[in-house]
């Protein structure tokens, strides 16, 4: 890899940690961040449809603990998060790297890597050219 698309990876993984802080934010109350519908959604696991009861949350969050506690003294070690957190994001990480690895050969390339930006790069011309249309 040459250090230009080493520094282009840099760039694009840096603006991919931008991009989670961001979806992660919430204004003024940083202690809900990490506890929104979607990680809700993830730790209740991919055979939840829509939304659980009360009840049923209550439950899976109860198992999940069990699951992650090593230690076995009821609640979760940072490290243990870690974990419980780590296999949450694993399934959505594995979709995104699949989505980029166009070609289906185990790795990212630099070409599939950038891909997405060009896509963009794409509409945001095309959007630029409707809009140029609808001002005539």
């Amino acid at each position: 890899m040459t250090g230009d698309q080493t520094d282009m990876m840099q760039k694009m993984m840096s603006m991919m940690m931008g991009m989670h802080a961001r979806m992660m934010d919430h204004g003024d109350r940083p202690d809900m961040a990490m506890m929104d519908r979607g990680m809700m959604q993830m730790m209740m696991g991919p055979g939840m449809m829509g939304v659980p009861s009360a009840e049923e949350a209550t439950a899976t969050m109860q198992a999940r603990l069990s699951e992650f506690d090593a230690d076995g003294d009821g609640s979760l070690s940072l490290s243990e998060f870690e974990t419980l957190h780590s296999a949450m994001i694993r399934e959505s990480m594995v979709d995104r790297f699949q989505h980029l690895d166009a070609d289906g050969d185990g790795t990212v390339s630099p070409s599939e890597m950038v891909a997405p930006a060009g896509r963009m790069s794409m509409r945001e011309r095309m959007s630029a050219m409707s809009t140029d249309n609808s001002d005539n």
